[in-house]
Order: structure tokens, then sequence, then C-alpha cells
């Protein structure tokens, strides 16, 4: 799907979006959960493109259902993978594999269920888990930096959802990524259920510092592109701090999952395609 001329989304594809940035050479932020890499080369292939024009792909964050296919596109197409340094870690041969997990800490319930779902988690003695593959990151990248592509994609550190996640900026046109550092409902914007207090004051420090750019587009991990008003809104959510109790954090949950209960629905992200159809 066009977003502009030279910014596209990848159309079904499991777990995260999948953002294509359209200059002589391509650039894909996040892939998805594993599966999605012959898509994505489709999709590149049915809007006259061709998949050797692949030369990096940068992810936003660790977890599986952005970085899943990473490996695979690269494997097809030779493409560099590129991630925030916190989100890497040293292999025993030296090189450098995205993290699975944060030190110290179990995966969080949905992380499991989405694990067992794509048949990645443990599973039962007759349907044996697959192991979550490694994922080789060839380049890590800092605060600051400065990704090829589209005049330039800044890389804005926004640790909070994970250590090393990051925003990146597009500075022609001004688009910013924000992975699942904020959640686009449609109806509106929201930050990720988080049930660590410390982590939400860091996201909110971390949005805070986005408050100031002049991004005209806003494309999200999951939920739909926005296009209008973009730093209305996000300053808007950012006005809403985060840092509240974990009991109120968990109480509002409830409430909406027994909405959502009560109705057999989600509103919002969810259901993208059947609103856009």
């Amino acid at each position: 799907m066009e977003i502009t001329e030279k910014v596209h989304t990848v159309d079904d594809v499991y777990g995260s979006n999948v953002v294509l940035l359209l200059d002589t050479e391509i650039t894909v932020i996040d892939t998805g959960f594993p599966g999605n890499g012959q898509k994505i080369l489709d999709y590149i292939r049915d809007i006259g493109r061709q998949t050797e024009d692949i030369k990096r792909i940068l992810i936003t964050h660790f977890h599986f259902d952005h970085s899943g296919s990473a490996l695979e596109i690269h494997n097809l197409t030779g493409a560099s993978i590129i991630a925030h340094k916190d989100e890497v870690i040293k292999n025993v041969d030296g090189t450098l594999l995205l993290r699975k997990g944060e030190e110290n800490e179990p995966p969080p319930l949905w992380y499991k269920l989405a694990l067992r779902a794509t048949g990645l988690g443990r599973r039962s003695p007759k349907k044996p888990a697959r192991q979550l593959h490694d994922t080789p990151v060839h380049k890590t990248v800092s605060h600051g930096d400065i990704v090829p592509g589209l005049g330039g994609i800044s890389i804005i550190h926004s640790p909070g959802h994970t250590p090393g996640s990051i925003s990146p900026f597009v500075l022609d046109p001004k688009i910013i990524f924000l992975g699942d550092s904020v959640i686009n409902n449609i109806d509106r914007l929201s930050r990720p259920l988080m049930w660590d207090r410390a982590k939400r004051r860091t996201l909110d420090r971390s949005l805070q510092e986005l408050r100031e750019l002049d991004a005209t587009i806003a494309c999200f991990g999951h939920g739909p592109a926005l296009t209008e008003d973009v730093m209305t809104k996000v300053r808007g959510l950012t006005d809403r701090p985060y840092d509240l109790p974990t009991w109120q954090i968990a109480l509002k949950n409830w409430r909406t999952l027994r909405k959502w209960r009560s109705t057999g629905q989600r509103p919002g992200a969810w259901q993208t395609k059947k609103k856009n159809q």
C-alpha cells in the first residue's frame, strides 16, 4: 500500500507493519513474523522494482514480530541487517546477533503466546517447538547516526519498550517511525502495555524527546500510518504521563479487556483492513 510515492507498506504480512523506503536503493523497516520474506519480495516485484535493490533492513527493536523475517530477506538478497547497539549480543565467535530477550527477565505472556501461535514456543511432545533462529546484525547504530535512504534516516534512540528501541526519522519527506513506542488504534494513539513502572518512565522520557520534531507522517509497528495532525496527536499523547501505579494500569486494561470480550471485537488497529476495504 502506498503512503507516499516512495514510502510503501507491504500488504498481508503477519506481525508488525513492514515499510519500504524506495530510493535508488530500498530500505526495509521491520519485517514482521518469520515467513514474510517471500511476500515482501513479491510486493517489491509487483511495484516494478528489483529485489536486488534491497540494501538494508532496519529493525526498530528485537521482538520477533518485528525482526522475524530479517534473516530470510538477508539470505535471499544479501541486504545488511541494522539494529541499535543495545539490541545485540556478541556471539562466541565475535559476530553480532540480535538479542532474543532481555537479561534476567522472563519473556512477557504475549511473547510466549505469539511464539506458540507461530510454532516457535513450547507446545506439546507431539508438536515440538521450532527454535527461534539466530539473526545476525551486520551494523549497529547509535543515537544521532544517519543511515542512507530518502535523504538520510536519522536514528533516534527511544528506550522503554526495549532497551535499544529506535525511532528512525526520515529527513525528506519528514517521516517518524515509532515502532512499538506508540500504537495507532485508529481512534486514538496509545503507548504499549508495560507492567514495569521504571520502563514506563523511560518510555515517557523517550517520547518527550520527540515533541519538537516536525514530522508530517508517522508510521507505527501496529496500526495504519498517520498523515494528518501528526505532531499534534503525538504531543497530545505525551501530555498524558504514563507514570501511573501498576494497579491503575492493570485496572485500565482489565476494563478494556472486558469491553473487548463483551463486544467480541477490539476497535482500532485490528480492524484496519476491514475499515479500509
